[in-house]
């Protein structure tokens, strides 16, 4: 298969996790999450039930547009990043490589928020994604760094940190704030990189 090709299967994917996320936050924003069913999802997003669970592992995941999080995806991602690299840099890059559509397009954000505030039932959901990556990118960067992670809280804090940088960004955004996602995270990290003098 060539590059090209590559290239285009990767976007139709993306396309096709999009329309299912949009689809999703559509139907709860009508209906309520509790009415909303998988197939309804896969039948507004235009494509079958066994598509939808291709991306989305269930309707919480299409709803908050997180998919799974997998070790050897963002093993791949942090090994794609200099040995040298300070391990902050590493991370900015590997989220900013997992960040979701929902960041950079500023209307399906607020949707998404919307939703996220309306449903209590999607806040366990999002709890757990969010561990699940943690954890997986706090193993990745203790053995980078070469520590143990019950012995030392520098591999924890460390990603605790950036991912609480994102999310601060996010919000940040939501109410208004001035710049753009990938201008605050940038400031973000450099503030975690230097300091809070």
């Amino acid at each position: 298969m060539s590059d090209e090709d590559c290239g285009l299967r990767e976007r139709k994917k993306r396309e096709t996790r999009l329309a299912l996320h949009r689809a999703a936050l559509d139907l709860v924003e009508e209906s309520g999450f509790d009415a909303v069913t998988t197939d309804q999802i896969a039948a507004r997003a235009g494509v079958s039930s066994r598509t939808l669970f291709n991306y989305f592992p269930n309707k919480e995941s299409a709803v908050l547009g997180a998919t799974p999080a997998d070790p050897d995806e963002m093993r791949a991602l942090l090994d794609a990043r200099p040995a040298s690299e300070p391990i902050l840099r590493s991370l900015r890059a590997i989220v900013e490589t997992r960040l979701s559509p929902t960041t950079y397009d500023p209307q399906l954000r607020a949707q998404r928020r919307r939703v996220i505030l309306s449903e209590s039932s999607l806040g366990p959901a999002l709890v757990g994604n969010n561990i699940r990556v943690e954890n997986i990118l706090t193993e990745l960067v203790a053995e980078r760094l070469g520590l143990d992670p019950a012995e030392s809280v520098r591999p924890r804090v460390t990603v605790a940190s950036a991912l609480a940088a994102v999310r601060a960004c996010i919000e940040h955004q939501h109410t208004g704030g001035r710049g753009t996602v990938e201008e605050t995270v940038d400031e973000a990290f450099a503030l975690l990189e230097h300091g809070f003098a």
